[in-house]
């Protein structure tokens, strides 16, 4: 059943979700909390209980297309098939790759400048050409929203979840999905990007201890942070998420997981969506071309995955049947941060050099020599 709403650990999460992770006298007024013991909970037991606070950029911020890319490597190539795609992050702005057990195929999200289309298809087309990808599947996301854990199921006493299964049901409480036109004019720069970066890669990252990594003034950056990254909304939400304790994840206790569908009318969409939003295990959702692929990510215990299926074949009926589970390998994946590297500060543009990049991919090749 429902946990306790005065568990102080869960008052300070629902209170990062709403303001954010960095002002701890903040969060302590909105919960009650002493400051001190929120830095401790925030910093020190949320960790150590498997929860971890992420931010959320906001690609389309920074003039991105996000796409959706399903990647299947030839033969050859499957044993280096990691070192290629960690070399994508620089060369064709790739920021999260996975393989699927027991199927050849990668499932790879893209975060590319909207006017470098027709070079990021190209180079794809090229590691067909260079023999490195059987085939490849892209479509654009128009829709993608990020879950936080939902601490009415979570005991953070004891680190474990606490549902009723026969009392969860679907919910009506959905966002609408909202397409963005493509033509907004954004201002940003590097300084904006790099900030971006840190706090993705640490979401306590004060100004001043990116200032001293950068070494950049932290005038400069304050003003940025201020003026840019919070007023521009550049960061959309900060996320709290729970990951799983490391023992839980080296014994294999939790099932990282992606369901696709295809192809889903819009009624089928919305009753899909009703059943993942009321599940506590959500990570998050995106929707590719004109719902071509709809893609839902879980992190499940194991001694709740019966239960999940349970719950998606009780409330979907034959739909379920249209949804293709994949168990994501999480020793091949990875996941990395905004692009940062191929923006030009000086003209204060994305590059994309596309035969560069072309000629950096065979050298890769040579390097790796995969056997025949």
């Amino acid at each position: 059943m429902p946990l306790p709403e005065d568990d102080p650990a869960a008052k300070i999460v629902r209170a990062i979700i709403q303001v954010g992770p960095g002002n701890y006298s903040l969060i302590s007024r909105l919960t009650g909390v002493p400051p001190e013991t929120v830095r401790y909970k925030i910093k020190n037991q949320l960790y150590k209980k498997g929860v971890a606070i992420h931010a959320v950029v906001d690609a389309e911020k920074f003039d991105l297309q996000r796409y959706i890319v399903f990647m299947t490597f030839s033969d050859r190539y499957q044993a280096i098939s990691k070192y290629v795609l960690q070399a994508l992050h620089d060369l064709a702005y790739l920021n999260y790759y996975s393989a699927q057990l027991m199927s050849k195929e990668y499932y790879t999200t893209f975060q590319v400048p909207r006017q470098f289309r027709a070079q990021f298809t190209e180079f794809l087309d090229e590691m067909v050409n260079l023999g490195i990808l059987e085939a490849y599947s892209l479509k654009p996301i128009v829709w993608m929203d990020h879950l936080s854990l939902r601490p009415e199921y979570y005991d953070f006493q004891e680190g474990r979840w606490d549902i009723d299964w026969q009392a969860l049901k679907v919910t009506d409480d959905i966002p609408k999905i909202v397409v963005r036109p493509d033509d907004a004019k954004n201002e940003y720069d590097k300084i904006d990007l790099l900030i971006c970066k840190e706090l993705m890669i640490n979401s306590l990252v004060t100004v001043a201890e990116i200032s001293k990594k950068l070494n950049v003034n932290v005038k400069t950056l304050q003003y940025h942070y201020n003026s840019h990254i919070l007023d521009r909304q550049m960061i959309t939400k900060y996320l709290v998420r729970w990951m799983g304790d490391l023992e839980s994840i080296k014994k294999h206790k939790i099932i990282y997981a992606r369901i696709i569908a295809r192809d889903l009318n819009q009624g089928e969409l919305h009753e899909v969506r009703k059943a993942f939003y009321a599940l506590p295990f959500t990570w998050g959702e995106a929707l590719a071309g004109n719902r071509e692929v709809y893609q839902v990510s879980l992190a499940i215990p194991v001694e709740h995955y019966l239960y999940v299926q349970y719950f998606m074949s009780n409330n979907l009926g034959p739909l379920a049947g249209e949804l293709d589970f994949k168990t994501i390998d999480t020793g091949n994946s990875m996941a990395f941060t905004i692009p940062y590297s191929p923006f030009d500060a000086t003209t204060n543009s994305w590059t994309f050099p596309l035969e560069e990049n072309v000629r950096k991919l065979q050298n890769l090749k040579e390097i790796y020599r995969p056997s025949a």
